[in-house]
């Protein structure tokens, strides 16, 4: 990392570099912004930010992705840029961290990632959480903030400078993760618990779909009112329900009238999805990955016909894996409309898996679907490089 960094910041060298991971969420999808549950794990790619103190208090990014520098002066008013999209991330993590109480010193931020945008793996999370420990790590290292408070941050940065509407769990899985585990995360309260996994027995593969989502889209919002409108009316008849989280099956049932079809699929899944995610953990702890493999297949079909969230793409991965000798389950990952499926195989049928899976995509859509294998990895660290 950092090799072109000179070439950017002419004479210096960092003093050290902010990583943070992305993560596949093995299941739980649109779950987290109905205060409900979530599995998933941070990956090993990671977005990187390479760092250099400056004498003045001007915070200067260069994105290698973009090919852009950006500079501003760090406050807790600072406004979102209008013509520099990608340096919102940034803007807004200073911002909300000035709130905080933070004094952020001049730095000199060089960032690359190998974190695929699109994909549905988190690249923007990844990238928030990096830069906010970068202009920690060079204003004052020992600065003690809460992992939650910081994952938080680093959402309000992306809901209102990036304008992006997504949930916390991006956020929390690079903030909370470590290595060899997978997080449940309780998106109420914001509490996460590890659970292990054995990446020796069971690999996690994660099939890009080269079909570019992007949440800020208008569906990924219009699922968040369809989701509150449906809870609104079940909360009238209980009074219990603050989110669809509280709600079950019979309490849907029985409002199922005052719903249009669309209002009733879409808590229908979701809240089929939370039990879903409830009965993968118990899996886990059993280490059970033929069930857990297949609440994620189930998890699939759900996204696909009760929230409609998938495509034509993702549906041909999900179905080749599903009849793949040594894979244990598939499913649409992250937020939909494209991006990536997530499966559990068995280490000694991964490379076959790849193989044949791929040259199905391709023979079906002429599209070469990136493939990864991926494992639990720890969520952030600083490297120090003096």
């Amino acid at each position: 990392m950092s090799m072109n960094f000179g070439k950017i910041y002419p004479g210096q060298k960092p003093a050290f570099i902010s990583r943070a991971s992305g993560r596949v969420e093995l299941i739980g999808g649109h779950t987290d912004y109905n205060e409900g549950f979530v599995i998933a794990a941070a990956i090993d790619s990671s977005a990187f930010v390479s760092a250099s103190p400056r004498d003045d208090n001007i915070i200067c990014l260069y994105s290698e992705w973009a090919k852009q520098k950006h500079e501003f002066a760090p406050s807790s008013g600072l406004e979102p840029s209008q013509n520099c999209q990608w340096a919102n991330y940034g803007r807004g993590v200073a911002a909300y961290l000035c709130q905080e109480g933070l004094h952020i010193k001049g730095a000199n931020l060089y960032i690359e990632s190998s974190v695929p945008v699109g994909a549905g793996l988190s690249s923007s999370a990844a990238l928030e959480v990096s830069l906010a420990n970068a202009m920690i790590h060079t204003s004052k290292p020992d600065w003690q903030i809460q992992p939650k408070r910081l994952a938080q941050i680093c959402q309000k940065a992306e809901n209102v400078y990036a304008k992006s509407p997504c949930g916390i769990l991006d956020q929390i899985t690079a903030v909370a993760a470590i290595k060899d585990h997978v997080i449940l995360l309780d998106c109420r309260d914001v509490s996460v618990r590890l659970l292990p996994f054995d990446s020796n027995a069971c690999s996690i593969m994660i099939f890009n779909s080269m079909v570019k989502h992007e949440i800020g889209g208008g569906e990924y919002g219009k699922r968040r009112w369809q989701c509150e409108e449906a809870c609104a009316v079940i909360a009238k008849k209980y009074r219990k329900v603050k989110a669809l989280r509280d709600a079950d099956e019979v309490m849907l049932n029985s409002v199922k009238n005052q719903l249009d079809n669309v209002q009733f699929l879409r808590a229908s899944h979701v809240i089929g999805e939370n039990a879903r995610v409830l009965a993968a953990a118990e899996a886990l702890k059993q280490n059970d990955i033929e069930k857990l493999g297949r609440l994620m297949n189930e998890s699939h079909y759900s996204a696909r016909d009760l929230y409609q969230i998938s495509c034509e793409q993702t549906d041909f991965l999900a179905e080749q894996l599903w009849k793949s000798d040594g894979a244990y389950g598939a499913r649409l990952c992250g937020g939909g409309f494209g991006g990536s499926v997530v499966a559990l195989v068995r280490p000694d049928a991964a490379a076959k898996i790849t193989k044949n899976v791929r040259k199905a995509y391709k023979d079906r859509f002429n599209l070469n679907s990136d493939v990864y294998l991926a494992k639990p990895w720890q969520g952030t660290e600083i490297i120090d490089l003096a």
